[in-house]
């Protein structure tokens, strides 16, 4: 007859999944709606199964308590994987913040449309931004960050034992407050470009008051912005590998300060 198998087992297995289906629904392209949500519930059971037989042996916390001291824990795994997702997610909204403001500054701020993968409206070029990062990003191969600090999570955080103290607070502002920085970071090109072109059309229509300065602008700010893109593309992925390099330690410094004492 077949052994039953361990619940003590089956527990750490449903922590473990808890955490790892709450990272990969907050993470960008994952987490977002195109993704059917049987194929993110399958993905994080493959990644639960994978990751399983490399759990510490002393991350399981004491699970021979009452059902509301598990349940306390069931809470703490999903809040450590939606933070660990959140982290992740915001690296993101820099890259789409500035190609929001260029876009707005090229003429595109009008012209919306509904992007059901980033379940908002927006323009095209922020659209076309989005996938060309997206590209560049999975040809790097840099999604691999996201699943080593899903391994890197059982190594030092414990199950259950997560703690939400202040440097994880401050690392998080820190973050945050960075999103501007990174959008000013990769907007300044085509944004001085765009300033330049602005003071020159200026320049000629007070030599020509016959011409419709606001006529042209369009098609000139557009122009210059689509040509100073693509001269600037070819630095992309290495901007992106160092972007993400920092990224990736400041998410370790947020899956650290998880495991800090009270």
């Amino acid at each position: 007859m077949q052994a039953l198998p361990d619940p003590t087992h089956l527990l750490i297995g449903a922590l473990a999944f808890l955490r790892v289906s709450a990272i990969l629904f907050a993470l960008p392209m994952i987490g977002d709606p195109p993704t059917p949500v049987r194929v993110r519930v399958l993905l994080a059971l493959a990644v639960t199964i994978g990751i399983f037989p490399v759990i510490p042996a002393n991350w399981a916390p004491n699970l021979n308590t009452d059902l509301l001291t598990i349940s306390s824990y069931l809470l703490r795994e999903v809040l450590i994987g939606l933070t660990i997702g959140f982290f992740s997610r915001v690296t993101f909204d820099g890259l789409m913040m500035g190609a929001t403001v260029v876009s707005f500054q090229m003429g595109f701020g009008t012209a919306n449309l509904f992007m059901p993968d980033y379940n908002e409206r927006m323009d095209s070029f922020s659209a076309l931004h989005r996938m060309l990062v997206m590209l560049i990003f999975l040809t790097l191969s840099l999604h691999h960050i996201f699943f080593t600090a899903i391994a890197d999570t059982f190594q030092l955080i414990p199950g259950g034992a997560a703690h939400f103290s202040g440097p994880l607070a401050s690392l998080l502002i820190k973050l945050t407050s960075g999103i501007l920085s990174i959008a000013i970071e990769l907007a300044a090109p085509i944004l001085v470009a765009l300033l330049f072109t602005m003071a020159a059309l200026g320049l000629v229509a007070r030599a020509v008051p016959n011409m419709n300065a606001f006529v042209i602008s369009f098609p000139l700010s557009f122009t210059v912005g689509l040509v100073i893109y693509v001269a600037t593309l070819p630095l992309f992925p290495g901007w992106m590998s160092s972007h993400f390099s920092d990224m990736n330690m400041q998410l370790h410094g947020a899956i650290r300060s998880l495991n800090l004492s009270p």
